[in-house]
């Protein structure tokens, strides 16, 4: 699909302002707000991650090889987890 510039534009406004909404949430603790960036322009090209238990949780181990234990379940995997050991648990009581 093709896109002419001022819908790029606009998608990039609102990537920006969703990025800087995440920041200025991350930093909401503090009495005081530093942006991570000093313009709109820096958060549309670069990265902003969000620090909430969605996003940090991914189902990886912990090395590169594949061998470790996965050590951050992603919620939905937790879920299943605990649901699975619970259901062992009656069927053994």
């Amino acid at each position: 699909m093709i896109h002419d510039r001022a819908y790029t534009r606009a998608k990039d406004w609102s990537k920006a302002i969703r990025k800087y909404h995440i920041d200025r949430n991350k930093q909401a603790a503090c009495s005081h707000f530093y942006p991570m960036y000093n313009n709109l322009h820096q958060y549309s090209v670069n990265k902003v991650h969000c620090d909430c238990c969605l996003c940090r949780n991914k189902t990886n181990p912990k090395d590169k090889s594949g061998s470790g234990p996965a050590m951050n379940w992603c919620p939905s995997d937790q879920r299943q987890l605990d649901d699975m050991y619970l259901q062992l648990g009656e069927l053994y009581d």
